[in-house]
């Protein structure tokens, strides 16, 4: 009677790593189509919040007479470029780890496809809010802009991040737990400015992937 290696796997074991993996793309799937349709919100962010490649020119004697002068569509090619390149290829990194075998080391790579996200619309939100812009009318700091317009909605974001990484950390029982709250406050935190869904929504996708995967792991 012939006997199966003792390090064999059930077929339930196997069909329920299968089925974990599917759950893991297709949240993948699901955060970067998300961040795909929110994307367009960016130029409407980076144009008439944050004012990117834009002036404020004076057009009276009195300095608060002025309007935004703003480069064309080609000049916020490198928005598209910068925030959409860098989400389809984390996209598609976190596809390479969801379709893998379910354990805790793919789970931390994807909360850290989620981090890297998250810094990437930080950092691309900040940099033109105060360095890159030319003059603005009086009484405004970049600084402050994006302290109004995106901190709110980043933290938020970031907050769920953590809330994930806890749920992956504390161990199987609770990471689906901690990974959804984690993912859901941060598509709240997107509600807040939809202008760095393209990123935020993406990195929702990882932290939900990453607690399927740390609770199928063994």
């Amino acid at each position: 009677m012939a006997h199966l290696p003792m390090d064999a796997e059930p077929l339930e074991m196997r069909g329920a790593g299968r089925e974990h993996r599917n759950y893991a793309v297709m949240a993948v799937v699901l955060g970067g189509l998300f961040a795909f349709l929110s994307s367009g919100s960016a130029l409407y962010l980076f144009r008439d919040t944050l004012h990117y490649n834009c002036s404020y020119l004076f057009t009276g004697e009195s300095w608060e007479a002025g309007e935004w002068v703003c480069a064309d569509g080609i000049g916020y090619m490198v928005v598209a470029v910068g925030l959409g390149g860098m989400s389809a290829l984390l996209v598609l990194l976190g596809l390479l780890v969801a379709i893998g075998k379910p354990s805790l080391r793919g789970a931390a790579t994807l909360v850290v496809l989620a981090s890297v996200s998250l810094a990437w619309i930080g950092w691309w939100s900040f940099y033109p809010a105060t360095i890159y812009t030319g003059s603005r009318p009086p009484g405004e700091t970049g600084l402050g802009l994006w302290m109004e317009a995106v901190a709110p909605s980043l933290a938020v974001s970031v907050l769920g991040l953590l809330i994930g990484v806890i749920g992956v950390a504390v161990g199987r029982r609770w990471s689906l737990v901690g990974a959804t709250a984690g993912a859901c406050l941060v598509c709240l935190g997107t509600t807040l400015q939809f202008g760095i869904g393209v990123s935020t929504l993406a990195a929702a996708g990882f932290v939900a992937a990453a607690g399927i995967q740390r609770n199928a792991s063994r």
